[in-house]
């Protein structure tokens, strides 16, 4: 796998906010890095963060104004950061490493280094998928509850390599383990999650009434938990929460949906 940089068509978004062609027009970068941008790729229409297009008095014509900060997209966080949930089966194999660092929320007996990879054929905003992660990792219900672990988010080199893949990639990064292009891994060192998975949840934990958005907790949750080494367990008894490192993706074994280690 080959890690690429972000990459920034500053000059042709400007131009195309401004209704002027450049003379020269970079290639557009495939994850537009405001939401401007992503409403001119989604067709320039539509309402940002309940903010909607206003009229002029004069003939009703349409045209944006820039707001004073720029808004937030929800659907792109309702989607965790994916920009279409289509999921590609085969999103070409490149992965970058999702710029930034986080500092450790607080203190605790272990700081877990996570570094966010995107495969960039996913259609993914990486920076509001890797804020998803860890808000997962250091939630008061997560593997740090017992104050013996929190994580934090560096670029550089880490204990966790944290990717979102498509099933083809998954299956070669999580090689030899099989994942038949439907489920997610976890090893030493790094956890991959299946961005099928991600986009849409399990069947299986939906059918037991879980929602997609506490799947997402439970993918995170449950493959970070391999790498800081636990096994799978089965459940308990029909109708208790299942725990966590139950393979909820497959079945829950009569036990109820759940994303967390604790709470």
């Amino acid at each position: 796998m080959r890690r690429v940089s972000w990459g920034v068509a500053a000059l042709a978004t400007a131009a195309a906010l401004l209704g002027a062609a450049p003379a020269s027009t970079p290639a557009p970068d495939p994850e537009p890095r405001d939401a401007w941008a992503a409403l001119r790729i989604h067709g320039g229409t539509g309402v940002v963060d309940g903010i909607d297009r206003p009229r002029d008095a004069d003939g009703g014509r349409e045209r944006w104004r820039p707001p004073a900060k720029t808004p937030t997209l929800t659907f792109l966080a309702e989607q965790g950061g994916l920009w279409r949930t289509d999921v590609p089966h085969d999103a070409g194999g490149r992965l970058r490493t999702v710029p930034g660092a986080t500092a450790a929320p607080h203190e605790a007996d272990r700081v877990v280094t996570v570094r966010v990879e995107v495969e960039t054929g996913l259609g993914v905003d990486g920076r509001e998928f890797a804020r998803q992660v860890m808000a997962t990792l250091n939630d008061p219900r997560g593997w740090g509850h017992d104050g013996s672990v929190v994580f934090a988010r560096t670029d550089g080199e880490a204990d966790v390599d944290l990717t979102l893949a498509s099933p083809a990639t998954t299956d070669e990064l999580c090689a030899p383990v099989d994942t038949g292009g439907t489920v997610s891994c976890g090893r030493v060192g790094y956890a991959v999650l299946n961005a099928v998975r991600w986009a849409q949840g399990a069947e299986t934990f939906l059918e037991a009434g879980g929602t997609v958005a506490e799947y997402r907790h439970y993918l995170v949750n449950h493959e970070v938990g391999h790498v800081i080494g636990h096994g799978h367990v089965a459940c308990p008894a029909p109708g208790e929460r299942a725990p966590v490192m139950v393979q909820q993706t497959l079945g829950l074994g009569g036990c109820l949906p759940n994303g967390w280690p604790a709470g």
